[in-house]
């Protein structure tokens, strides 16, 4: 007798679900960052520090949880170093810019969340494509942020299209492996 294999659930799975509410975080918190910087741009830099460490962390941590048997190790740990204090330095040279009066105060959050969307975004390139459209759902809200006054709304939509199509990708992708 030959059994069927199991049809995908319908439901999505908690680990999905925890994935979009990480993402969740962490764009809230990139966020936070845009506008908490434009209010004070000379305060922001060690926040902004901090939010490139806890992305280049989770990089890590997709990494390691979606590579399975296949994660390598210290030569994934190198390459995702390298690419996350390239990031790091990004940000840093921002803050350089600005001690010169090269770049304007009110600049400093939709540049540091351009540089973290795209470090995010080419992460989930050779990462994972949960970090791709982390990185574009950052992007597009940055986007955004320069041309609308009133952006929380904007930036809470994006948020909430972002987690949907991580939770919709999970479920398309789990069904065309089953």
């Amino acid at each position: 007798m030959v059994e069927e294999p199991a049809a995908a659930s319908p439901r999505i799975s908690r680990k999905a679900l925890l994935e979009a509410l990480a993402a969740l975080v962490l764009l809230a918190l990139a966020f936070a960052g845009i506008a908490a910087s434009d209010v004070s741009a000379a305060g922001t830099q060690s926040y902004w520090t901090l939010i490139t460490l806890i992305f280049a962390l989770a990089s890590f941590a997709v990494d390691w949880q979606h590579s399975g048997p296949d994660f390598r190790g210290s030569r994934s740990a190198v390459r995702l170093g390298l690419h996350w204090a390239g990031v790091f330095a990004a940000v840093q040279i921002v803050y350089f810019f600005i001690a010169s009066g090269r770049l304007a105060n009110a600049d400093t959050g939709l540049v540091n969340g351009l540089i973290l969307a795209l470090g995010t975004f080419l992460c989930g390139v050779h990462v994972s494509w949960r970090l791709m459209v982390l990185g574009l759902a950052l992007g597009l809200a940055t986007g955004a942020v320069a041309y609308v006054e009133q952006y929380l709304w904007v930036l809470l939509g994006l948020a909430l299209l972002a987690v949907v199509a991580l939770l919709l990708g999970t479920r398309l992708t789990r069904r065309t492996i089953a």
